[in-house]
């Protein structure tokens, strides 16, 4: 039973994780307009850092 539990959560934080993932490459390509290259760049801060500044801009200077 407890096999069962563990598979149960490790498949769907497999999910989750994945999902999150391509939600992220999706609002980095929406707002920088490039793919990311690796998953470095992905979770790297100073890409973070352009994708707010620029949705910040976008939004006429108001913060999220």
């Amino acid at each position: 039973m407890k096999g069962i539990v563990a598979l149960t959560v490790i498949i769907v934080t497999s999910l989750w994780a994945w999902v999150l993932r391509v939600r992220m490459r999706r609002r980095v390509r929406r707002t920088l307009g490039k793919d990311v290259e690796n998953e470095v760049e992905l979770t790297s801060i100073s890409t973070w850092l352009k994708v707010e500044d620029e949705e910040e801009r976008r939004s006429g200077g108001k913060l999220h």
